[in-house]
């Protein structure tokens, strides 16, 4: 079973970290959840305009499919909205990983920093 604890990890690798730092230290290759590093890049480039585009609607879906990894998933913008003075964004994803039968789904809230960044909240 798949605990919080490793949930936060993998978001926070996956889509926090650079693509390769992610793959290094992604704690579900332990326990089925084995995104690939080019799996995380993907995912990574397919929820950048949820935080750089400001005009993508709340609910949409994009989907993602690795065809070396077999794995897929589809991210969705499910809010925006600030904290402590941050624009957040809300993204549910549900990914399907090729070797298990029911799909992982978590939703993350991200906020951009003063630098720039996106961390997650």
């Amino acid at each position: 079973m798949i605990t919080w604890k490793w949930l936060s990890a993998f978001v926070f690798s996956a889509l926090v970290l650079p693509a390769e730092t992610a793959h290094a230290i992604n704690p579900f290759s332990r326990s089925g959840f084995d995104l690939t590093g080019s799996d995380v890049q993907i995912l990574m480039e397919t929820t950048r305009p949820f935080l750089e585009d400001d005009t993508v609607s709340i609910g949409t879906a994009k989907t993602w499919t690795n065809p070396q990894s077999g794995n897929n998933g589809m991210a969705t913008l499910i809010a925006r909205f600030e904290h402590q003075g941050m624009p957040c964004r809300r993204i549910q994803h549900d990914i399907k990983i090729k070797t298990k039968a029911d799909p992982f789904r978590f939703i993350i809230d991200r906020c951009r920093v003063a630098d720039g960044t996106w961390k997650m909240l």
